[in-house]
């Protein structure tokens, strides 16, 4: 416990000399006195149970309301100050080297502080398979040297962090794009028709996404993060490899057992949420973001109907400049990132709905990933980013997160508005949302060909309710 206080102490301090720290104290406190409760088990939260004591000692049945404490208490003490999810998520992508760097992420947390920004998404395991913090006790994972290169050795306290300054934390988790499971342990790889490990164009191997050992070692890493005080779990890469229809010809999955991809990747994800249930988190999917358009699973297993009822939160990346000429109409879909993302946005909302309405069944949550970054020979600021911000908005989404891949914001800045919601400073000075009709000829065809569908049903609908209308006999003449 001295331990535990005297870290939290220096974690006090460091926070006293940022400008953010200052005002977020009385929180620190705060968890300070909750972590010595728990610590020391000093008026440690009673375990919930069905009953009391009375005062001489009989038993008695406890009140609703009791319990209801004592399940408060007893999530409290497990998890801490976990923050609530906000009802719009504005989050920043937070690579692990950044998150392992005090500096960079007292710059971010002082973006959070000040702006609209109120989350942050922190790899947990990265595209490179290394876990990114220095403690894990997953077997597996030490077997395969997967804890061997971290980039954070502070994440539980950057959590505790976050947690004071009220910032929701997403855990981000690369699934399926695992090279260095699959070169240690071939028998959870994808496998080449030959027999040895198959390997894209970049010489990586994959595992093998219907291999369930392969969920659980996932399922695991989450555990430990969530364990951590994560608010939100976040599987990307959670899809088959991204190849040529020569080369998916020469790729083997054993266990497969006549699965669809799409079917395989829904199972995933329903399964980790089962598996994790106890923390009463959301779990969410990081999907391509010409899922939200075309029909199909995408050759990779993202079915957008699929995906949408079994993630709560779904993360379409409608990146600009990932869009080729001629999509969406635009011969330069980067040159529009406002009609792009609106469009594409669109598309996954109408989507939801259907799903929604048509089989009255739970939907996630449309969540767009959008593009803080010059890339391709374009070049993208603060107008730029707050079009995609106003896209996403204008096609009904509420909650948005930026992509920087070495998270560098500070060209951006200029884009995010207030904490108190007030105009951003591109936007006072003088930049406006696009007023803009969206052409609805242009979005995905599975919106077009539902929308004829109902059209025809109504006009069977009517001419079926009239055939059924009796007819009046006509009155007789007169003679």
């Amino acid at each position: 416990m001295i331990h535990a206080m005297f870290e939290f102490t220096r974690r006090v301090e460091a926070a006293r000399r940022t400008r953010a720290g200052v005002a977020r104290l009385p929180a620190l406190a705060a968890i300070a006195v909750l972590l010595a409760t728990v610590a020391c088990g000093d008026d440690a939260p009673p375990q919930a149970g069905a009953q009391g004591t009375h005062a001489d000692g009989a038993t008695r049945e406890r009140t609703p309301e009791e319990r209801a404490a004592d399940s408060v208490a007893a999530w409290r003490a497990r998890f801490g100050n976990r923050v609530p999810r906000p009802d719009s998520v504005r989050a920043l992508y937070v690579n692990a080297w950044a998150a392992g760097s005090r500096a960079r992420m007292a710059d971010l947390i002082a973006i959070a502080d000040s702006t609209e920004i109120n989350a942050v998404i922190i790899d947990i395991k990265e595209s490179d398979t290394f876990l990114a913090y220095d403690s894990t006790a997953i077997p597996l994972a030490r077997e395969i040297g997967a804890d061997q290169r971290p980039a954070t050795r502070w994440l539980p306290a950057l959590v505790d962090t976050l947690q004071a300054h009220g910032i929701y934390s997403i855990a981000r988790i690369v699934v399926f794009k695992d090279r260095q499971l699959a070169e240690r342990k071939p028998e959870l790889a994808i496998r080449h028709v030959n027999g040895s490990v198959w390997r894209d164009n970049k010489g990586g191997a994959w595992v093998n996404p219907y291999d369930k050992r392969v969920w659980d070692y996932n399922i695991a890493i989450a555990r430990e993060a969530l364990d951590m005080g994560f608010s939100e779990l976040q599987w990307d890469y959670v899809r088959f490899p991204d190849v040529t229809s020569r080369m998916r010809e020469v790729m083997a999955y054993p266990g497969s057992n006549g699965v669809s991809r799409a079917d395989n990747i829904r199972a995933f994800i329903e399964y980790s949420k089962q598996r994790l249930r106890e923390y009463q988190i959301p779990v969410t999917a990081d999907v391509f973001g010409l899922v939200t358009h075309l029909e199909g699973d995408v050759e990779i297993g993202q079915h957008w109907e699929t995906v949408i009822s079994s993630a709560d939160v779904v993360l379409p990346m409608v990146y600009p400049s990932h869009y080729s000429a001629g999509l969406y109409g635009f011969a330069r879909p980067h040159a529009n990132p406002y009609e792009v993302v609106r469009l594409a946005t669109t598309d996954a909302m109408e989507r939801t709905r259907f799903v929604r309405d048509s089989a009255n069944a739970t939907v996630g949550e449309v969540m767009p990933w959008l593009e803080a970054m010059s890339i391709r020979g374009l070049t993208y600021g603060a107008a730029e980013l707050r079009a995609q911000i106003h896209g996403a908005y204008d096609a009904g989404a509420r909650s948005w997160a930026l992509w920087n891949p070495g998270s560098k914001y500070g060209e951006f800045l200029r884009a995010l508005r207030p904490a108190d919601g007030s105009p951003s400073a591109v936007e006072r000075a003088g930049w406006k949302a696009p007023e803009w009709v969206l052409p609805r000829g242009r979005l995905s065809k599975v919106i077009a060909t539902r929308e004829r569908r109902a059209v025809a049903d109504s006009i069977a609908a009517a001419a079926a309710a009239a055939a059924a209308t009796p007819v009046a006999p006509a009155a007789p003449k007169a003679p």
